[in-house]
């Protein structure tokens, strides 16, 4: 099956070739730059020329947010795949109790933007993932990591309000948890391999 393959914020097309390499050539994965302007209607208007033959999309982080918005656009879609891309933790929305950690989440707002790309930041925050995983009516696989990167601030409180936006998604998203962090898809490319050869059959 043709894969579309989506990286993450910062990341490259590159980073889908170990990836690709594990699968030793059971899927013929493209991976695509993701690249602004960042309204995400024109990300995807970016995609189209690539999607004959209506393809498989997968993505990491921001990639699988672009993908679930694909998934969105597109019910005909045989299978999304979102490698951990649900929200940032800059998003109030995605805690129990916002006002708690409020400090906490303008001080990584402000350290996100100190690395560049405030325009980028700024629409991943004003993406709500949430409402856009339940208008998608194609197969769609949500792999969540559960471990925190090394120093990752509002792990904790961000998985409490996570765990509750999760338990509202419709019958046909298939959520899986994996015993790794947000890097997954850098650090364990044969995990990944597996989930994609175990979910695309019979798409």
């Amino acid at each position: 099956m043709k894969v579309l393959a989506l990286h993450g914020a910062g990341g490259s097309p590159a980073d889908w070739d170990p990836v690709a390499a594990a699968l030793a050539g059971v899927h013929d994965v493209v991976p695509l730059p993701v690249e602004g302007p960042w309204d995400w209607e024109s990300v995807l208007d970016r995609i189209e020329p690539h999607a004959e033959d209506n393809p498989a999309v997968i993505g990491m982080s921001m990639g699988g947010m672009v993908a679930a918005l694909w998934g969105r656009r597109h019910p005909e879609c045989p299978a999304v795949i979102d490698i951990d891309g649900h929200g940032v933790p800059t998003q109030p929305r995605r805690y129990l109790d916002p006002a708690a950690v409020a400090a906490e989440i303008d001080a990584l707002r402000e350290a996100f933007r100190a690395h560049g790309q405030p325009e980028l930041q700024q629409a991943l925050e004003d993406l709500d993932c949430f409402e856009v995983f339940r208008d998608v009516r194609c197969p769609m696989l949500l792999a969540l990591a559960t471990r925190p990167m090394p120093g990752q601030a509002l792990f904790e409180p961000y998985q409490a309000g996570l765990a509750r936006d999760v338990a509202t998604l419709p019958p046909n998203i298939e959520v899986v948890r994996l015993d790794a962090t947000h890097a997954v898809a850098l650090n364990d490319p044969p995990l990944i391999a597996k989930l994609i050869n175990d979910y695309l059959p019979n798409r």
